[in-house]
């Protein structure tokens, strides 16, 4: 499985496996925005310190940051925290936090999941 949600009182930690695709990423936000849970939770952590190899685009980005964002009209409180150590993911998930800015969405990436829950709580 390339992903795994652990469901939180206010939040989601998805934890993602060692590999990972533009497309995994895409449809687990797709998945995500057709849960009923979706609209009670405060924040989603994706953890990506476990990804060694990866397929994402440029493509994928603007596909994964236009969703978020019109998403964020009926839902305008959530952080998305990242967590991410691998340098070349980081350099996509930068194209990401990009694309977000403006965004009724706040996003930060950290290197260590403690950073991430201290911020989104």
């Amino acid at each position: 499985m390339p992903y795994k949600n652990n469901w939180k009182d206010n939040g989601l930690d998805r934890v993602f496996s060692t590999m990972t695709t533009g497309k995994e990423i895409l449809e687990s936000n797709l998945a995500l925005h057709g849960d009923s849970r979706f609209q009670s939770i405060k924040y989603i952590i994706n953890d990506f310190s476990a990804v060694v190899d990866f397929n994402v685009t440029d493509h994928d980005i603007e596909i994964i940051s236009t969703i978020d964002n019109v998403s964020a009209a009926s839902k305008d409180e959530l952080k998305i925290a990242i967590v991410a150590t691998n340098e070349d993911l980081i350099k996509w998930i930068y194209l990401y936090l990009e694309k977000m800015e403006g965004s009724l969405y706040e996003c930060q990436i950290f290197n260590q999941y403690d950073d991430a829950l201290q911020w989104v709580t």
